[in-house]
């Protein structure tokens, strides 16, 4: 026998490898490059790709402002400041609805993370005819710091948007311009020991199911979703996974139909990858280090070539400086994933299937690690041994 595999039980809590055994053609940190970075103080908060492969980014401090980058893929991508408001001061989720369409999110806030009730609202981007024409659609006077938004997919009248200080989601129809609340849960308020009132953060649709993040918990969840954009009947709130993290500000699953999910965490400057199987990497930057500073957000590129970039926008780190001093403005940058979702294929040698990878809400949750039932960990075991001994 060439090796062996410890396993430790501390307490009551069993601690799950949901991982391969296998051998690993990547390297870490994946490659990346930046793309444009701003002025200090710039934090940028969400970004979306358009059809064309234009990258474009809203900004929260030190004002609210709707940026794009063209030719993102070449050496000599060009930025551009879209639109800068005068009446509002932050612009946080953004995304595509029809080529050359996008919603987004903006509103007022009294400091950096902290809404004015009854100020944010849905607005529309059109930059079809050449200047674009921004109109707002549907104020939300309940509402808090609404963070999050997607479209439903087949609907483009049709959104779906997190509210990080009341701890919901409200699907809102852009046709008619109204709005209701269709979930609220628990675990999307905000802690009661967090310094800010922020709970639920980014959200996406992906395989019937909504998925969405508790910031400060750095945990994700998940609920099945009709089609139309609602939670299916007799739904509940699933533990997806919580990562050893301080936080996690936004995430995307992908590219297209893979099940990878790429959290950002803004204040420990860190980009995780999380495969199906429940193997979690640190795929790009870390605390010590300006790499992404304050990652925010990511979105997929989305013209042939370019569906395994994975773009990232960062705040500079401005709310947790870098070794308590480091900041710097805001940028984009492109993570190159290729090499890592090869990589994280299934072997044949041995696979921990997904549908067993699933956190129980009645099991303590160790964070950093997605969790498994203690038969399932066993069975893990059991199979990573036997493959030890035969190689």
């Amino acid at each position: 026998m060439r090796g062996y595999t410890q396993f430790l039980v501390v307490g009551h809590v069993v601690t799950c490898l949901a991982v391969y055994v296998r051998a690993s053609h990547h390297s870490f940190p994946l490659p990346l490059r930046d793309i444009h970075q701003f002025p200090l103080t710039t934090y940028l908060q969400d970004v979306a790709v358009a059809y064309n492969g234009d990258v474009y980014m809203t900004s929260v401090f030190p004002d609210a402002s709707i940026y794009s980058v063209s030719n993102a893929t070449t050496s000599t991508p060009t930025t551009s400041l879209v639109h800068k408001f005068d009446d509002i001061n932050a612009a946080t989720g953004i995304t595509e609805t029809q080529p050359g369409v996008f919603n987004f999110i903006a509103g007022r806030q009294s400091s950096l993370g902290v809404g004015i009730h009854g100020t944010f609202g849905v607005f529309e981007l059109d930059t079809r005819h050449g200047k674009p024409i921004i109109t707002e659609l549907v104020n939300v006077p309940d509402g808090g710091l609404i963070v999050g938004v997607i479209p439903v997919p087949g609907m483009p009248n049709t959104l779906l948007v997190s509210d990080s200080t009341l701890g919901n989601v409200r699907r809102v129809d852009t046709a008619t311009r109204t709005y209701e609340e269709v979930l609220h849960d628990a675990s999307m308020k905000s802690p009661p020991w967090a310094p800010l009132p922020f709970g639920i953060g980014g959200i996406q649709l992906h395989k019937g199911y909504l998925y969405f993040v508790a910031c400060y918990e750095a945990i994700i969840y998940r609920i099945r979703f009709t089609d139309d954009g609602y939670p299916a009947p007799g739904a509940e709130v699933e533990l997806v996974l919580a990562l050893r993290s301080i936080y996690i500000d936004n995430f995307v699953i992908g590219p297209g139909d893979d099940d990878t999910i790429w959290a950002a965490t803004n204040a420990d400057n860190r980009l995780f990858a999380i495969t199906p199987d429940g193997n979690v990497t640190v795929v790009a930057g870390a605390p010590d280090k300006l790499t992404i500073a304050g990652a925010v957000a990511g979105a997929f590129g989305r013209l042939p070539g370019d569906n395994n970039t994975l773009y990232v926008v960062t705040s500079g780190g401005m709310l947790n400086p870098v070794n308590g001093t480091l900041f710097e403005g805001g940028k984009v940058v492109a993570v190159n994933t290729t090499s890592f979702l090869e990589d994280s294929k299934p072997s044949n040698d041995l696979f921990f299937p997904s549908s067993k990878v699933r956190f129980s809400t009645q099991q303590p949750v160790d964070k950093g690690l997605v969790g498994c039932t203690l038969e399932s960990s066993l069975e893990l075991f059991h199979r990573i041994l036997s493959y030890i001994i035969g190689r």
